[in-house]
């Protein structure tokens, strides 16, 4: 984590004592846990801030993307439209670069349409379709992120069941 870019808060509350390192997110969600901890009235203000939880998001994309030095890969891209893709693609590289194992957290068109193996046509067309929905954030280099919308939507995604896709000679056979 570069040095800069951490944050280091101590924190007194009559005799209890908390000192918190790390980047923002990690800091915030740590106060927050202190907090509820000395008055569990606060509780509530843990449930209405959302944060995605690292280690949950990781888990949710076993099996759907691995993480690579090169950026993520898709492992499971069976009936996955573009748009599942893109943002599974970007959870990944949000995830790895969380994670330290990436630099960054952006990829460009031409990486997402590697990575999704998706023409990059069909990636245009689907990229400015998730920027006016607030799902994804275009950088000042010209490559995409997921907000922090993005990122809920998308984890949201990553739990539902896959839809089973009826096939009328199963239907026939059943009714027979």
């Amino acid at each position: 984590m570069n040095e800069q870019r951490k944050l280091r808060v101590h924190l007194e509350l009559g005799e209890a004592k908390a000192d918190f390192e790390g980047d923002v997110n990690q800091v915030l969600e740590a106060f927050v846990h202190f907090l509820t901890e000395m008055h569990p009235n606060l509780e509530i203000i843990n449930k209405l801030i959302y944060n995605p939880d690292i280690l949950s998001l990781a888990a949710k994309l076993v099996g759907k993307v691995e993480i690579t030095a090169e950026g993520p890969i898709l492992v499971s891209r069976d009936e996955m439209s573009a748009r599942d893709a893109v943002c599974i693609a970007l959870l990944g590289a949000y995830v790895g670069n969380k994670l330290g194992k990436l630099s960054k957290d952006t990829l460009s068109p031409s990486d997402l349409a590697k990575i999704t193996e998706k023409a990059r046509k069909t990636i245009s067309n689907e990229v400015p379709k998730l920027v006016t929905e607030g799902i994804i954030e275009r950088t000042t280099e010209g490559e995409y992120k997921l907000t922090i919308l993005g990122i809920r939507k998308t984890e949201e995604k990553t739990t539902q069941k896959p839809k089973m896709h009826t096939n009328s000679c199963y239907k026939k056979a059943n009714e027979v």
